[in-house]
């Protein structure tokens, strides 16, 4: 006789994973641009900074 086991148990911990390095790509996102605010301030939205990022894209 052959048992047939339930696939949803071993995709659980890969899910939690992937959610897991999401949050902490999003924190490491949120902790960057805090740390951008904090250093440059009033100067944050320069037009070298807006060529910088549109560089990115």
């Amino acid at each position: 006789m052959v048992e047939i086991s339930d696939t949803s148990q071993t995709t659980a911990p890969s899910s939690s994973g992937a959610r897991w390095l999401l949050a902490g790509t999003a924190g490491c996102m949120v902790g960057a641009g805090l740390l951008l605010w904090v250093r440059e301030g009033e100067r944050l939205f320069t037009d070298g900074l807006i060529a910088a990022i549109a560089r990115c894209f």
